[in-house]
């Protein structure tokens, strides 16, 4: 209670101290924050993607010749993509996808049409995103295998071509076909690259023809079961690389792996492509020592802050020193209260974070993951609060709050216990 009541005094006779010391934390924690929750947005569990730590996304494949000519693409030929992903151990669902969207022309016959971002999908991709029905269903195995023309419609989409979401059964034009809608789920926020689309294709990878003995349009998505890292399971398809290069070696190729599958994350980051490994190690190595920097450099303006707030309590530390209070026990006080003041500006730089973050979202996310042409609703996409308002985000603002207390107070504190009672007597004078 006396820390409070100190602050309290404080801030009613050192105003313009304390509040510049709770502003330069608030905005030292923004900062980090800021970085914290871009970072995060890339592991975030957040439905449809609420399994993204147990999901592993398979694209591109990478073969060079004899004469050491590099021949890439982001789509799998169907037979190597099987021969790479299917039965792995720990894998609970497997579905492939066509690595190819680009935008189509989607209308009601005969009625405005409208450009949409579409995803082509398999039914166990419904198994391993846990997308939210509104009206209908996802396709099914048979479905599949006779890949009928139908699409899964999402509700903006929806409202768009009929003005209402409950629209399962009725029909629709992409690229002039018909397609019959079997389906209807929520948005997705454009941000989360694996699973957003504006509306989803049936699509049966083996009926799409491959004439080139590598490449195609399989792309691999895995859902893990409990339990089963992400190491172990590259690890197996690595070893499949050196039996199908085996293969192609006697063509006179070979099969380069650059570390798929890939977790969430490395899909988050981008900066890879069908011919070079994404970097998370770098990735995160950057990150620190952004922190790092967005940290001491606020730290060390705050301890001069707090320097100058104590020598107006050098008298008071004298009287105390005088009636025998302990070095430590005046630290103790100098910290406690000083953490008071972090925490305060920690809460408002957390709250700041959330809605700048929120605001100027272009600022600090790219859609470098995704496969999906570029549009309006992708480029002006917005992290929902809900993704980053999380707990984890409060657990890591205390943690940088606590770390800032400390570098910036350390030497303050250490300074004001070495007080000798008739020096601060003499002082206060």
């Amino acid at each position: 209670m006396n820390y409070f009541r100190q602050i309290y005094y404080e801030m009613k006779h050192q105003r313009m101290m304390t509040w510049v010391s709770i502003s330069g934390t608030a905005f030292a924690i923004f900062l980090v924050m800021a970085f914290v929750m871009a970072d995060q947005l890339n592991s975030v569990e957040v439905a449809p993607e609420s399994n993204r730590s147990r999901i592993l996304v398979a694209s591109g494949f990478h073969v060079k010749n004899q004469k050491g000519m590099d021949s890439s693409t982001t789509g799998l030929n169907l037979d190597i993509a099987r021969k790479l992903y299917e039965n792995l151990e720990g894998v609970e669902i497997l579905s492939y996808i066509n690595a190819f969207n680009d935008n189509c022309d989607v209308n009601i016959p005969g009625q405005e049409i409208f450009t949409m971002a579409p995803k082509s999908v398999d039914d166990e991709f419904w198994n391993i995103y846990d997308f939210t029905f509104i009206d209908g269903r996802p396709f099914d195995e048979a479905e599949v295998k006779s890949d009928a023309k139908l699409v899964v419609l999402t509700k903006s989409a929806a409202r768009s071509l009929f003005g209402e979401e409950k629209v399962a059964g009725r029909e629709i034009e992409v690229d002039a076909y018909p397609f019959r809608i079997v389906g209807v789920v929520e948005d997705v926020n454009p941000l989360l690259t694996s699973s957003f689309a504006n509306f989803y294709k049936l699509c049966n990878i083996a009926s799409i023809k491959n004439d080139d003995p590598h490449f195609g349009s399989a792309n691999a998505v895995m859902l893990l079961k409990e339990g089963v890292s992400p190491e172990s399971v590259k690890m197996q398809v690595e070893n499949r690389y050196k039996m199908i290069q085996s293969e192609l070696g006697k063509e006179g190729y070979e099969a380069v792996y650059h570390g798929q599958p890939y977790t969430s994350e490395e899909v988050g980051i981008g900066g890879y492509g069908s011919n070079n490994d994404p970097d998370l190690d770098s990735h995160k190595k950057i990150q620190w020592i952004i922190y790092s920097i967005l940290i001491l450099l606020p730290a060390i303006n705050l301890s001069s802050m707090t320097r100058g707030r104590l020598r107006h309590r050098v008298a008071e530390i004298g009287v105390r020193r005088a009636f025998g209070a302990k070095r430590n026990s005046i630290i103790r006080q100098i910290f406690g209260e000083n953490l008071i003041i972090t925490f305060l500006g920690g809460i408002l730089g957390l709250l700041f974070s959330i809605i700048f973050v929120w605001l100027a979202s272009s600022m600090f996310f790219s859609m470098s993951g995704g496969a999906l042409e570029p549009s309006l609703e992708i480029v002006n996409a917005r992290p929902d609060l809900g993704m980053l308002f999380r707990w984890g985000n409060f657990f890591w603002a205390l943690i940088f709050c606590f770390a800032l207390n400390v570098l910036s107070a350390t030497v303050p504190a250490w300074r004001a216990s070495k007080v000798e009672p008739a020096e601060a007597l003499s002082f206060a004078r």
